[in-house]
């Protein structure tokens, strides 16, 4: 009984207690709810609380976007790369179109080098022929002249003519104008200047050189158409002029030198005859007269 009765007495406390705090827990609610409305009033209203899948898919887009625009920019270097890189070939490949456009060149410059030389080659080996025949030409010609004066020297002394005069056989010179023919010569024009000591009649004549060379003439006037000297031809002179310069006649000057005109050129070599005086012709015609 006594502890029913003491159970009794706490809970009759508890409830008293209960509802002394029951009106202290409502005042303090009442509070707590103006204060709340007076926040929400104030602050208007909050946002909503986000989930976070969508908090990481926006994440992951923003990291997206990010990455495409670096992508993009890399992409456009690497094409302003590529272009110039094709710039560059374009250029290396013009270079090498040109460098060989200069090997083509100097190769045909070489070509047609090689085939000038070999044209000079050919052209000096033909050179060096014909010199080595006209040189063979040259010796046979001296060696017939050769021939030819010792027999002419041999036919004087051996058969002297009666009336002082030498008839020698005329050895024929045909061969001898043949090789002359043969060689061309330009020096043939030359002849009486480079060789002044031979008249002009042996270089036409055989037979002519050994009756001037042993045999006196038989008048003064065969002896004045003889040769004695000769003179060149200066700018200016004319064949009248030389005639008269040396008191000769036109006519015998023009004979002795076998001239078919009165043409001369300077430096032309002109054999003179012997000028001997009037006298001693008209001397050697009384004498023969007699």
């Amino acid at each position: 009984m006594f502890m029913h009765h003491r159970h009794r007495t706490v809970l009759q406390t508890m409830v008293k207690g209960t509802r002394a705090c029951h009106l202290t827990t409502r005042v303090g609610l009442l509070c707590v709810v103006g204060f709340a409305s007076a926040l929400l009033a104030g602050c208007g209203e909050l946002e909503p609380m986000r989930e976070p899948e969508v908090v990481d898919l926006e994440l992951t887009t923003d990291t997206l976007k990010a990455s495409m625009r670096d992508a993009q920019r890399t992409v456009a270097e690497l094409r302003a790369d590529l272009e110039a890189r094709r710039r560059e070939l374009a250029e290396a490949q013009v270079a090498r179109a040109q460098l060989e456009g200069r090997v083509r060149e100097a190769e045909r410059r070489v070509l047609e080098a090689r085939q000038v030389i070999e044209l000079q080659r050919e052209e000096l080996a033909a050179a060096r022929t014909e010199r080595a025949q006209v040189s063979r030409s040259s010796l046979q010609l001296q060696s017939q002249m050769r021939q030819l004066q010792k027999q002419l020297a041999r036919t004087g002394k051996s058969s002297p003519a009666p009336n002082g005069q030498e008839a020698t056989p005329v050895p024929s010179s045909g061969a001898v104008r043949k090789d002359q023919k043969a060689m061309q010569v330009p020096a043939q024009r030359n002849q009486f200047s480079e060789f002044p000591e031979m008249p002009q009649v042996a270089s036409t004549s055989g037979a002519a050189m050994p009756v001037r060379a042993n045999r006196e003439p038989s008048s003064g006037v065969e002896r004045s158409m003889v040769p004695t000297k000769h003179v060149s031809v200066k700018p200016g002179d004319t064949l009248w002029s030389i005639a008269q310069k040396y008191r000769v006649q036109l006519q015998q000057l023009r004979t002795l030198n076998q001239l078919t005109d009165n043409r001369i050129v300077s430096g032309q070599a002109l054999w003179l005859p012997d000028d001997q005086p009037m006298s001693e012709v008209g001397a050697d015609k009384g004498a023969s007269t007699r």
